[in-house]
C-alpha cells in the first residue's frame, strides 16, 4: 500500500481514505488509489498522457464519475495512470473535473495486477473540509 492513501476497515470491500490540501489534491490521489489497489502503481510509467473531463451535479456524483472513469480505463487496459492532475470547476448548479492522466497502456508481463474492482459505490462516500485539509472516503466493491 502506497502512503498517500489509507485502507480503512471493512468487512469485504476496499474502503479508502485520502487527505490533501485541496479537493483537486484529494480527488487526484482518489484516483491513484484505485489504481494502485489494482496494479501496481510502481510498474507504470508516465510515457503518454490522456486528457479527460467528466461532470457532476454535486461533488459526491463528480468523484463518482471520476472514480468510475479512471476504474473503466485501469480494468480494460486502456490506460494505467501513474499521475493524475486535477483541475475542478463549478459549472452551473453543477461542476465539471478536467483531468490529465500520465501513464501507459496495460502491457503483460510489466504490470502487475493485484485485485480486481467490480464498481465504484457512494455508500460510505465522504467529502469532508476539516481547517485547511480535506479528506475523502470511499468504498470499492472487491
Amino acid at each position: 500500500m502506497s502512503s498517500f492513501y489509507k485502507i480503512l476497515e471493512h468487512v469485504s470491500d476496499a474502503y479508502i481514505e485520502v487527505t490533501g490540501k485541496s479537493l483537486e489534491e484529494c480527488f487526484s490521489r482518489a484516483g491513484l488509489a484505485v489504481v494502485d489497489i489494482m496494479v501496481d502503481l510502481d510498474s507504470i510509467s508516465p510515457t503518454l498522457s490522456l486528457d479527460v473531463s467528466v461532470e457532476g451535479f454535486d461533488l459526491y456524483s463528480l468523484l463518482y464519475n471520476f472514480l468510475e472513469d479512471v476504474l473503466v480505463r485501469v480494468s480494460g487496459g486502456e490506460f494505467l495512470p501513474c499521475k493524475i492532475d486535477v483541475r475542478i470547476d463549478r459549472v452551473g448548479e453543477g461542476f465539471i473535473l478536467f483531468a490529465k492522466y500520465f501513464g501507459e497502456p496495460f502491457v503483460l508481463g510489466k504490470h502487475r495486477a493485484k485485485l480486481e474492482v467490480k464498481a465504484v459505490t457512494y455508500h460510505l462516500m465522504e467529502i469532508i473540509e476539516k481547517g485547511r485539509e480535506y479528506i475523502v472516503r470511499f468504498l470499492l466493491d472487491l
